[in-house]
């Protein structure tokens, strides 16, 4: 009986150990489980926070040789890296025969913070600027941003066409501006507009058109702004008209007459020629402090700085006589539609690019432009005239929509202290936007 009382006590001790090995075995079983999901659980949460963190901006497309480059600013907090682009021919969507593709890209990952450029010249995609395209980037963790391509020839563009001078006399230039403003949803690539005028020589009158400045607009964002600028100049009898027709490859065309007068340059009748003195408005340029000038026409509002080229016509004794500025000349802003107080800007001899602070323009005179077609590049900063202009005499451009004049004084004559013919004229500046 002894033996057999033994045995059972072994035999449970042994089943319970069983029971409970078995226990430790499904619990830790179960734990298993749990653990890994909960660390499915903070994977996925890790990852839909990184989607979420995910921020870029597509600041600019251009087409240079038939090849997409999309040029993107990582703006969030983590790495991106771009996997996939989708394109899609818009053109032939209405008849039936549209086509899409997906394409890899290589070499795409850009940091937070930074700029990543090139974006599609890699893939075996060829962009025809003559139609339109649905253009999607895709990252690795499925964000996407969409933009299209538009064609010129499918598109109208808002366009104004100017001449500067409009009236000028025989033997003078004048600027044929156009501005484009893109008022589609997508870009517009290779925008490139021609130009002819007549009557052409032998005439009369001789009309003589130059080279487009710039020859084209590579990419033109939605809502941007492109100025294309043609010199022309004219001989003959007052009253003669030189017509300039503009066009784009979208067939808009417009024409702008531009008239030949006679004016007598002698001592007393500087200021009756209004075309002595003209503007380079594809020289325009302006400064917020960030170290570098800025080309387009719209700024962030406060404190700027512009900078300009001017270029001077008078024919009269070239090579001797020249244009000396005055410490007048300013850039005059007034509210578009409003009634806000006019802004000035005094000419400078130079602003610091990193604190708008200014050097004075003085003595007075310093600066001249030869006659004959010299030009000069001047820098506009300061609320006071002169040596009153030095420091950080800045002046604010509150928000608003602008348009201004360049108002010029000065002299002409051989030097800068000696007698010269005194010398006024407003030019029409393009309008800008403070926002």
């Amino acid at each position: 009986m002894s033996s057999r009382r033994a045995l059972s006590t072994v035999v449970g001790a042994v089943f319970a150990i069983i029971a409970l090995t078995s226990t430790v075995t499904y619990v830790s079983y179960s734990m298993g489980i749990l653990d890994n999901y909960n660390q499915s659980v903070l994977t996925k949460n890790q990852q839909l926070s990184d989607v979420n963190k995910e921020k870029f901006q597509i600041s600019s497309v251009t087409v240079p040789n038939s090849k997409l480059n999309i040029t993107v600013a990582n703006t969030g907090s983590i790495p991106i890296n771009f996997t996939k682009i989708w394109i899609q021919n818009q053109t032939a969507y209405s008849s039936g025969i549209d086509w899409i593709n997906s394409y890899n890209p290589k070499n795409n990952f850009v940091a937070p913070g930074g700029v990543l450029t090139n974006i599609g010249q890699n893939i075996p995609a060829y962009i025809n600027s003559a139609k339109s395209y649905n253009v999607k980037l895709v990252t690795s963790r499925g964000n996407t941003q969409q933009f299209t391509i538009n064609s010129i020839s499918s598109t109208k563009l808002n366009v104004q066409l100017f001449a500067f001078p409009s009236t000028i006399s025989s033997g003078f230039k004048s600027s044929v501006v156009m501005v484009v403003t893109n008022n589609s949803t997508g870009p517009i690539v290779n925008l490139t507009p021609t130009a002819s005028v007549s009557p052409t020589p032998p005439g009369p009158p001789n009309c003589v058109l130059g080279s487009v400045n710039p020859p084209k607009a590579y990419a033109l964002l939605p809502g941007g702004t492109s100025v294309f600028t043609w010199d022309l100049t004219a001989t003959g009898s007052s009253g003669n008209v030189c017509t300039v027709t503009a066009q784009l490859p979208n067939g808009q065309s417009f024409n702008i007459p531009i008239t030949i007068a006679t004016v007598t340059l002698s001592s007393t009748t500087y200021a009756q020629n209004a075309g002595v003195v003209t503007i380079d408005y594809t020289t325009f340029k302006w400064a917020k402090g960030d170290g570098k000038w800025h080309s387009d026409w719209s700024f962030s509002n406060g404190n700027v700085a512009f900078s300009i080229t001017v270029g001077n016509n008078n024919q009269t004794n070239p090579g001797i006589d020249k244009l000396w500025i005055s410490q007048n000349a300013q850039l005059f802003f007034q509210v578009a539609g409003g009634n806000g107080a006019p802004k000035s800007f005094y000419v400078v001899k130079d602003v610091n690019l990193n604190t708008l602070s200014v050097t004075p323009y003085t003595p007075d005179f310093f600066n001249s432009v030869d006659n004959g077609g010299g030009t000069t590049t001047l820098k506009f900063a300061s609320a006071d005239i002169g040596s009153n202009s030095g420091g950080n005499n800045n002046v604010a451009l509150p928000t608003g929509t602008y348009v201004g004049f360049l108002v010029m004084y000065g002299k002409f004559g051989p030097t800068q202290n000696g007698y010269g013919s005194q010398y006024a004229q407003t030019i029409p500046f393009m309008a800008v936007i403070s926002s």
